[in-house]
């Protein structure tokens, strides 16, 4: 008897390892005859193209943005959970506050116009890696770097993950080491909630 579809968020900074570990988490799922769902955020819908291609917003208007469109998300992953799929996102709420407040937001205040709109995750893990490993990882793919992707404020970001982390119950792995341990580790606290 297959078991209740269930959530999964994957959070980090760029170049963590979460698309990749993502891929093969749908991978490994499809394998055991699941349905799944692989999502993330900002999502491509109006609000999330907005947030992610315009510039010049403030801390807060950014943070109010990426709240509207985690609602309009977290709409979309219900009714994807309901209709029997297994959910993989690529970010959550996690994201905002430690992305906004490393940009100097209040962290309560943050997660307090996050909360009414989230769902709880079943399996919420941070990727955590040095920001150095991160955007060489970042580089090596050839990627454009974000306005989001410097040195110093990723290493706000980091440090304010690993309090989330503490604060919220998330998962933190070494997204350093070896991606197939990595990979291993994720599949095993899958497979105890599966």
């Amino acid at each position: 008897m297959m078991s209740s579809p269930i959530f999964i968020v994957l959070e980090g900074i760029d170049g963590s390892g979460k698309t990749t570990a993502i891929s093969k988490i749908g991978e490994y799922l499809e394998s055991l005859g699941r349905k799944v769902m692989i999502t993330m955020e900002p999502t491509k819908g109006a609000i999330g193209k907005l947030v992610a291609e315009t510039d010049d917003l403030t801390p807060e208007s950014e943070a109010l943005l990426f709240t509207a469109d985690r609602a309009c998300h977290t709409k979309e992953i219900s009714e994807c959970l309901e209709a029997g799929y297994d959910v993989i996102c690529d970010r959550y709420f996690a994201s905002t506050l430690a992305y906004q407040s490393a940009s100097g937001l209040d962290r309560d205040w943050l997660y307090s116009i996050n909360s009414k709109v989230i769902r709880e995750p079943d399996v919420h893990i941070l990727l955590d890696v040095d920001p150095e490993i991160s955007l060489t990882r970042v580089g090596k793919r050839g990627e454009k770097v974000s306005r989001f992707e410097k040195l110093d404020y990723l290493r706000k970001v980091r440090d304010s993950y690993l309090g989330i982390a503490k604060a919220y119950g998330l998962t933190v792995l070494d997204a350093s080491r070896n991606e197939d341990d990595v990979l291993m580790d994720i599949i095993g606290m899958i497979d105890r909630r599966i």
